[in-house]
């Protein structure tokens, strides 16, 4: 099993985490204007996915959280800032919580057991090129409407599609089986919690709300007129912020 990741730049080291179905090129808006900034950025692909290793098993929680603590400790990383988007906000969580992490950021979190996970995963094993294509869709629309050019999107579908079948519709059922509280309860660091305000994958009040109730001393940022992928869309006013938080 090996993990493809990249690490650019110098100074306090930002990990990202991008969340399914996607790859860690879905942070392209981030890593340059993290390293401008004087910030060492690690992005990795999730086992499963991008570059990464495609085994057969090894989608959960645990065994993601896993890879992620492997990869640190690979690159002796200290006090970073750990940077979670989605579904990938759940190893950042449980990571957090184990110490070893300064800050921590989570993105459009999807943390909390969602019937949607189900029908994602019985769609993904009959039909899931359409049901990524779908995904997709949602991912960027704000009341029904696009944010984002129709090229970009179709890039991210094609990375999307290239993924591990396998790792597409195990690592839904990892979602759909997910039990966050203990994890929630263990973080202890700084926490930002960014959501778009139209976010139609997981509503605010259902996500980031919810998280940052259960984390204490956290905070929750909510951008206007943005959808679940806010770090795409409105980069600018993402990039402000997580800059503006790793920065303290």
């Amino acid at each position: 099993m090996s993990l493809f990741y990249e690490d650019v730049g110098d100074g306090p080291p930002v990990v990202l985490v991008h969340g399914w179905p996607l790859s860690c090129r879905f942070w392209e808006p981030q890593i340059g204007p993290l390293v401008e900034a004087g910030r060492r950025v690690v992005c990795y692909d999730r086992r499963g996915f991008g570059r990464s290793s495609r085994p057969w098993h090894g989608y959960d929680h645990h065994t993601f959280t896993a890879d992620l603590a492997a990869l640190v400790e690979a690159l002796d990383l200290t006090g970073l800032t750990l940077v979670g988007f989605s579904t990938g906000c759940a190893e950042a969580v449980r990571y957090a919580g184990s110490g070893g992490v300064a800050r921590l950021v989570l993105g459009s979190p999807v943390l909390y057991p969602d019937p949607l996970a189900d029908e994602l995963r019985i769609a993904s094993r009959r039909h899931r090129i359409p049901m990524l294509d779908d995904l997709l869709l949602r991912f960027f629309a704000v009341d029904g409407h696009s944010t984002l050019d129709e090229q970009t999107r179709l890039y991210l579908l094609r990375l999307a599609a290239d993924a591990s079948p396998q790792g597409t519709a195990d690592s839904l059922a990892a979602w759909s089986s997910a039990d966050p509280a203990a994890d929630l309860s263990r973080v202890a660091v700084p926490t930002l919690i960014i959501q778009g305000e139209g976010d139609a994958f997981v509503p605010p009040l259902g996500g980031g709300a919810r998280v940052e109730r259960a984390i204490a001393g956290s905070a929750l940022v909510t951008i206007p007129d943005a959808p679940h992928g806010a770090p795409l869309t409105h980069f600018e006013q993402w990039n402000q912020l997580l800059l503006e938080f790793s920065a303290r």
